[in-house]
């Protein structure tokens, strides 16, 4: 938009003012200035020149004196003293009209009359010098005398010394050179007096006529400056209404718009929608860095000060660099007292030149908020029907026995989650249990939703586990610490609610003849097995069959999804898991659960490298559940695979932390397998969906612990490992909870 307003007029005005004042302080107020101290100085020099035209007949009575006194024998110091002292009044004398008359004849209305009054002046002041030199040859023995002129003796009496006898001489001398010189000199200082005087009037007359310039230029100039601030009031009303134009657009303007200087600092004016955007009162003359502080992270403002640094660059292309603007669409944070408010702005960059030469930064900034909100909820929306899609899918191909158990279990272990979490704790040692609790509990809903194949509960539980694994790790835990984890607990209890009452909803469907549904009989049989398999999984649990082995078909669908995510082969054999009592059921299936899973990460080999060392490429994995009558029962989980590496554990030891390399070298290797069912520990370094938490080999120890058993390992390095869990009978497991409680 273009203004009537000239821009260059107005500033042009007071510059011209300027240089007119400027011109006549030089012309007129200086050279007064000088004027003035010339005149001060001949002033002073003839009223110098008046009262030293007498000191020669000063310095002449001062000999007389001093020869009269000697003849006398009488006190020569006083006029010796008038002589010095005469001496050093003219020597002074002389020099003031020296430098007086090198700047006579500078000031003059008339140039030739200037030059030639210089010039007579300096003519006199020559006179006075050569005379005053001659006079002063016959004063300087006088002046200089030193001591006393006499010399006592009981013979002679008083009489002139040696020293006395010169300084008479030289006195007679003196007081012929005064006769001769003194006129010369006096007449000499007349002159130079006379030629002082007209000097004085010359330099008068020029200041007068100087201040009267001054005058005229004074009234011109007042003309001028009144002139002035009739076209500035004029020009001023021009750009106060510019001004409320340019602040009228600015105000009315959706769009954030500054400029940013050289130093990063935000000018004066700007938009009055960046006030509303960035929450605050004022922010002219802050520096874009101390805008972006407080509602950036620290990393995005590091990055965003690069960006506008690269912009300053008058080599960086434009174009080029926006397409890396860290601020295209950046997240922002404002404290609003009553909370945290999110929003999304959108940054843009554009320079400014004058003259081909890079001035300014102007910052455009909107706000995208509803555009990114509208954005992530059309993605959140997809997501969940796609989840509900891979939930669905997930279903339909459980074995319903399978489910009903996984969904039974699991309502249970979030219930004991949800009342962890609940029961209060002071201590940090209590946190520490409890968060180990916790983690025991959420690891067993991974295991098994990996082992029937539930990847979008498998995928929650281990967004839980990293939450619970960054509170283990911080150096110390407060309540508060837990409170990150019921939003994560209460998304995983609504989602494994959510597939509870999608089985539910679907398996009260009418899906018999008649019900509406014309499927081809080609697409009939699928569905039916499906609709089939959500009907079973909803109704109540049928009487368990030996034949029917939930936990094996769990420990088999594990094996196949862990062993082919891993690039691994294994195969199960079972012995016994359908013999499993009720009341050891669930802990033995999560305890095999996670004993099968440590076995495929940490034991079976790839079957190149099993072949390599003379096995076969699938492995073994041997799960056995037996009776010992009276003396309980006996779980054995055994893996032909690698074995346990002892040096691996002591190394893990030592990394960790737990143990010193000294301590960890003297432990034994029954010692060292026992560090295995320590919380935390494993001896895989990166963590993944299925191992590197140090939980697995935890959740057995403690389930053992609870069940009254014992556990123990043994293994042969490349060959096997096997875990042995021995169990109470169920009676006395069960009395021995009683005495515990």
């Amino acid at each position: 938009m273009k203004s009537s307003f000239n821009w260059s007029r107005a500033q042009r005005s007071p510059t011209l003012f300027g240089a007119a004042l400027l011109v006549f302080a030089l012309s007129v107020l200086w050279p007064g200035f000088r004027l003035a101290g010339r005149l001060d100085d001949t002033t002073a020099a003839l009223r110098l020149v008046s009262e030293q035209r007498r000191q020669a007949e000063v310095v002449a009575g001062a000999l007389v004196s001093v020869r009269d006194r000697l003849e006398s024998f009488g006190y020569v110091d006083e006029p010796l003293g008038e002589v010095r002292n005469g001496v050093a009044e003219l020597d002074g004398l002389l020099r003031t009209l020296s430098a007086d008359t090198s700047n006579a004849g500078t000031f003059s209305t008339s140039p030739g009359r200037a030059i030639q009054g210089a010039e007579a002046l300096r003519a006199d002041v020559g006179v006075l010098e050569q005379s005053w030199a001659d006079y002063r040859k016959a004063l300087v023995p006088i002046s200089a005398f030193q001591g006393v002129p006499y010399a006592d003796s009981e013979a002679a009496g008083v009489q002139l010394n040696e020293a006395g006898r010169v300084l008479a001489q030289e006195a007679r001398k003196a007081i012929v050179a005064a006769r001769k010189q003194g006129p010369l000199l006096a007449a000499a200082l007349g002159k130079v007096s006379t030629a002082l005087e007209a000097e004085s009037t010359r330099l008068s007359s020029y200041l007068r006529l100087l201040m009267l310039a001054a005058l005229v230029g004074a009234v011109t100039l007042g003309v001028g400056l009144v002139y002035f601030l009739i076209a500035r009031r004029r020009q001023a009303a021009l750009l106060a209404d510019a001004q409320r134009q340019t602040n009228d657009i600015l105000q009315t303007v959706k769009e954030g718009l500054l400029l940013l200087d050289g130093k990063g600092r935000i000018g004066a004016t700007h938009s009055g929608s960046m006030l509303r955007l960035f929450k605050r009162e004022s922010i002219a003359g802050i520096s874009f860095e101390d805008l972006l502080k407080p509602i950036v992270p620290a990393k995005t403002l590091q990055t965003a000060m690069r960006f506008v640094e690269v912009l300053w660059s008058e080599r960086t292309k434009e174009n080029l660099v926006k397409s890396i603007n860290p601020l295209q669409e950046v997240e922002v944070s404002f404290d609003t007292g009553a909370g945290q408010e999110t929003r999304w702005l959108e940054f843009d960059f554009h320079r400014v030149k004058s003259q081909g030469k890079l001035v300014n930064l102007l910052v455009s900034v909107n706000d995208v908020t509803p555009r990114v909100r509208l954005a992530r909820e059309l993605a959140e929306s997809r997501e969940k029907a796609q989840s509900q899609v891979d939930t669905l899918l997930g279903v339909l191909h459980v074995n319903p026995q399978q489910l009903r158990s996984f969904l039974s279990d699991s309502d249970a272990a979030m219930k004991m989650v949800n009342a962890m979490l609940r029961e209060p704790a002071r201590e940090e040692s209590a946190f520490r249990r409890k968060l180990d609790s916790i983690f025991r509990q959420i690891h067993s809903i991974k295991g098994e939703a990996a082992a029937l194949g539930l990847g979008t509960v498998e995928s929650r539980a281990h967004e839980f586990e990293d939450a619970l694994k960054e509170a283990r790790e911080r150096p110390s835990l407060s309540g508060g610490d837990f409170l990150p984890l019921v939003v994560k607990l209460d998304d995983l209890f609504t989602h494994l609610g959510s597939i509870g009452d999608l089985v539910s909803r679907l398996a009260q469907l009418n899906y018999g003849p008649g019900g509406g549904s014309e499927e081809t009989e080609e697409a009939g049989a699928p569905a039916a097995a499906a609709r089939a398999t959500i009907a079973a999984a909803a109704a109540p649990p049928p009487t368990p069959i030996r034949a029917d082995d939930p936990i094996s078909q769990t420990l088999s669908q594990l094996i196949e999804h862990v062993a082919r995510d891993r690039g691994k082969r294994a195969r199960l054999v079972a012995e016994g898991l359908g013999e499993v009592p009720a009341a050891y059921r669930r802990a033995v299936k999560d305890i095999a659960v996670q004993a099968v899973r440590n076995a495929l990460v940490h034991g079976i080999e790839a079957p190149d490298f099993r072949e390599r060392s003379g096995k076969q490429a699938i492995g073994s994995i041997k799960v056995g559940f037996r009776s010992e009558g009276p003396n309980g029962f006996r779980l054995v989980i055994e893996d032909d695979g690698a074995g346990i590496s002892l040096r691996k554990i002591r190394e893990a030891a030592v990394n960790r932390g737990i143990l010193t390399s000294e301590d960890a070298a003297r432990l034994e290797s029954k010692q060292l397998l026992s560090l295995l069912f320590r919380s935390g520990f494993s001896t895989q370094e990166v963590t993944d969906e299925d191992a590197g938490r140090g939980v697995g080999m935890n959740v057995i120890a403690e389930l053992v612990k609870e069940l009254n058993g014992r556990v123990g390992v043994s293994t042969g390095e490349g060959r096997y490992t096997r875990f042995t869990i021995v169990l109470p009978s169920v009676a006395a497991s069960a009395l021995a909870t009683e005495d515990v409680a």
